[in-house]
């Protein structure tokens, strides 16, 4: 309930933020825009930020308490695998950073594109009647068609990097597990660690990780 009420406050907070700097632009600004373009921005680009918050906020910090709640509790049963199993932190970070710069890219030029084809789209319908009359609906047609071509090719490249985040962070935690397991027997078969905490750091393993590819995704 208070992310909820806080996202609820900073969307509000944003769209009278917009509302006021639209009004301080000068006219000159709006005659070199599209009206869709603008229409998206304020509410395509404003809801967006709104899903974000709403999803990302609640999902993020209870993955963070997970992740150092089972922290703790491998490092009670063992600190060595618990620094073995620490490493799947840093390589998170990395795929994160990697994937994330190129992606973000990717993502700016499919909202671009949507802005370009939702204003397209409004001049089209408001001007309607006269495109009619001076026969440029066939224009209209191929402007509408290339814009959207731009806008699928650009969020095919968005979304197919941000869906293979997930199978790259089950293969580290599959890389993760198995180091686990090998390092976990080496101890129970030197009598350092007992079978039943092996089984039990094995088992807050696998619970580490979904936190992990939560925060990342």
């Amino acid at each position: 309930a208070i992310l909820n009420r806080l996202t609820m406050a900073t969307v509000f907070d944003l769209r009278q933020s917009v509302e006021r700097k639209v009004n301080r632009l000068p006219l000159n600004y709006f005659d070199s825009r599209q009206r869709g373009d603008l229409l998206s921005r304020t509410t395509n680009d404003v809801d967006n930020v709104q899903q974000a918050l709403q999803q990302a906020m609640s999902q993020i910090l209870n993955a963070v308490m997970m992740v150092l709640g089972i922290i703790v509790m491998m490092f009670w049963i063992s600190w060595q695998l618990a620094l073995l199993a620490l490493v799947a932190i840093p390589l998170t970070g990395a795929v994160m950073g990697i994937i994330g710069t190129r992606s973000q890219k990717h993502f700016a030029a499919q909202w671009k594109s949507t802005g370009e084809l939702n204003g397209h789209v409004e001049e089209s319908f408001s001007g309607h009647d006269v495109a009619v009359i001076f026969g440029r609906t066939d224009q209209l047609r191929e402007q509408f068609d290339e814009r959207n071509d731009e806008l699928a090719g650009a969020a095919q490249k968005a979304q197919f990097l941000a869906n293979s985040m997930h199978p790259i962070m089950q293969f580290i935690s599959y890389l993760s597990y198995v180091a686990i397991a090998v390092l976990g027997g080496v101890k129970v078969a030197s009598g350092k660690l007992t079978l039943g905490d092996a089984t039990a750091f094995i088992q807050y393993s696998r619970q580490f990780n979904q936190p992990l590819g939560e925060i990342a995704g």
